[in-house]
């Protein structure tokens, strides 16, 4: 629906030759002012999604880093602030690494393929959690379990083999750097297996 109404504002031509279709809409609509104000509302809302995934993602670092599952720099903890500082800085240059080695749609494939694979693992994850230990205290159930679980994974691995079928070169490249993780990870366990797992620290925002 969004793209019939994207070819009747600027035409099947001009869709095909832009490489910015949604603000050449927004100008054709709402003028130059109209563009700017929709530029500014996108900037705010990327930053609102930035600062989710700062304060989210590198506490997963640090939780695995803590229980010995990563490397031990990310269990750093800021004294003053006590934000988890190491496994911030991880993500500091994992993202400029990204930032210089690729434009945005390749960043963007890459990064939004391999984030589906684990939404959809993380939703057989669950299936497994289930026959694994069934007696587990669980105060959230899934609505609609098993189907719902599946539901998610199938969509999630399609939406991946879609994106991998669209861009391979830059889906492959993401695939092998999920695959070169699980020997690193297993490697990890291997050598830490038997180290007590330590309490868990205060990490502030």
């Amino acid at each position: 629906m969004k793209g019939l109404e994207w070819s009747r504002t600027l035409g099947i031509l001009s869709i095909a030759n832009s490489q910015h279709v949604a603000s050449d809409a927004a100008v054709n609509l709402l003028g130059p002012g109209g563009a700017r104000l929709l530029t500014l509302v996108m900037i705010l809302s990327a930053l609102g999604s930035l600062h989710v995934n700062f304060l989210t993602r590198p506490r997963i670092l640090y939780a695995m880093a803590r229980d010995h599952q990563f490397l031990t720099f990310a269990k750093r903890i800021q004294p003053t602030f006590h934000s988890p500082s190491g496994a911030l800085l991880i993500h500091c240059l994992l993202a400029a690494v990204l930032v210089l080695t690729g434009t945005f749609e390749e960043i963007y494939s890459l990064g939004i393929f391999s984030i589906w694979i684990f939404v959809g693992l993380t939703a057989v994850s669950l299936i497994r959690l289930r026959k694994k230990d069934p007696a587990l205290l669980r105060p959230y159930r899934t609505w609609g379990y098993p189907w719902t679980p599946l539901m998610v994974t199938a969509v999630a691995f399609a939406l991946s083999a879609n994106l991998w079928l669209l861009r391979p070169v830059r889906s492959s490249i993401g695939l092998a750097v999920i695959l070169l993780g699980v020997p690193s990870f297993r490697r990890l366990q291997t050598r830490t297996s038997d180290s007590p797992i330590e309490p868990a620290a205060s990490a502030g925002a």
